[in-house]
């Protein structure tokens, strides 16, 4: 594909344009960012002048001071949620760069907003090699443009990549996200970025940079009431991890209250509010409210119910979570709709044994 058939495809909104890299294979060999530093600075100003938007190559957006030495840029900042989104057992890693002297503004602390020129990166590895690099920019105040880029065997360059499959040596494959799938999953926050949030960021077991230091450091407008954030309990002794990880995986995406979310109309919300999280009672929580012995009157699940206290076995969102749908199944379903093909078994077992330990409803409830 040539450089000018290339910048056509960039008119489609979608993760990225088309290149056609060879397929990605998976060695022994293992490696892993290094911290923030300009040794070894590359002058990628120069060599990047004229590049489209999104850029043709990872390293003109911003990420590597040096790609070759795996540098990351001065001003780039490395952070880790405290409740990670499920990629199918791939290891990631995050960035972000906020433009010099701005803020961003918390005003509703469940939709932040991020200045123009906000920059945020994800990188997949997988078996131990990068396969896949993310990238959002925040272009205007109410547009984002995004690119996905696919890593080469050698780890020496990354290229917009259109999405799709991309081979794995143990026969498997990896799925960049296609035109529409990027959209179809951060529609659900009014200014896009997701995992860079406030419960992500002020839960315990979140790292690099956090929420106590976007106050600390004055980046972020006005300062919440508190930086460390703790889930309560329903009286199970289980409830914060299952909440945590159906905030993340579900409700940060799809199902909130925020209507552009692809799941708005279902009613189901899964988002925890950052303002409540002192450590009180969740049992009022909407996680709760709109679960547990509510039925579903959609064609697919009519009258399943989300959640049947004290049973997992007969809960949907169980059904939904723990299994993978098959492509020959037209009527086949799981959650999440897209981006997993494998389930997350560990997780997927938290919240069976959170249900399972919630008391039994009385005969007929939920029904």
């Amino acid at each position: 594909m040539t450089r000018g058939s290339l910048a056509i495809l960039l008119f489609v909104t979608a993760c990225g344009g088309k290149i056609e890299p060879e397929a990605v294979k998976v060695s022994s060999q293992t490696s892993s960012p290094e911290h923030p530093s300009t040794t070894g600075q590359v002058d990628y100003a120069s060599r990047c002048a004229g590049e489209d938007v999104p850029p043709t190559h990872l390293e003109c957006t911003g990420l590597y001071a040096n790609l070759d030495k795996k540098t990351i840029a001065a001003g780039v900042r490395e952070y880790r949620p405290g409740v990670i989104l499920w990629s199918d057992g791939a290891s990631k890693t995050r960035y972000i760069s906020l433009p010099k002297g701005q803020k961003i503004d918390a005003s509703d602390p469940n939709e932040w907003k991020f200045p123009v020129g906000t920059k945020v990166w994800k990188e997949f590895v997988v078996g131990g090699k990068r396969v896949e690099t993310r990238f959002f920019v925040k272009k205007t105040e109410s547009y984002w443009s995004h690119a996905a880029y696919a890593w080469n065997d050698s780890e020496s360059a990354a290229d917009l990549f259109i999405g799709g499959d991309v081979s794995l040596p143990d026969g498997g494959t990896w799925h960049i996200p296609v035109s529409g799938e990027c959209e179809q999953c951060h529609r659900g926050r009014t200014d896009r970025l997701l995992g860079f949030e406030q419960v992500g960021l002020g839960l315990d077991g979140a790292t690099g940079i956090t929420l106590a230091d976007l106050v600390s450091e004055k980046l972020i407008d006005p300062a919440p009431d508190r930086t460390s954030l703790s889930i309560g309990d329903d009286g199970t002794g289980m409830a914060a991890a299952p909440l945590a990880w159906l905030h993340m995986n579900c409700g940060v995406t799809c199902h909130n209250d925020n209507s552009g979310s692809t799941a708005y109309g279902a009613g189901m919300l899964l988002r925890l509010d950052p303002t409540l999280l002192d450590g009180r009672p969740v049992s009022g929580f909407d996680s709760l409210t709109t679960t547990l012995g509510v039925s579903v009157n959609t064609p697919t699940w009519h009258n399943q119910v989300r959640i049947v206290p004290g049973d997992a076995t007969n809960s949907l969102l169980v059904q939904l979570i723990a299994t993978r749908a098959d492509a020959s199944d037209p009527n086949a379903s799981q959650m999440p709709p897209i981006a997993s093909r494998l389930v997350d078994a560990d997780d997927a077992e938290s919240v069976i044994a959170w249900i399972n330990a919630m008391p039994k409803a009385d005969a007929g409830a939920g029904g």
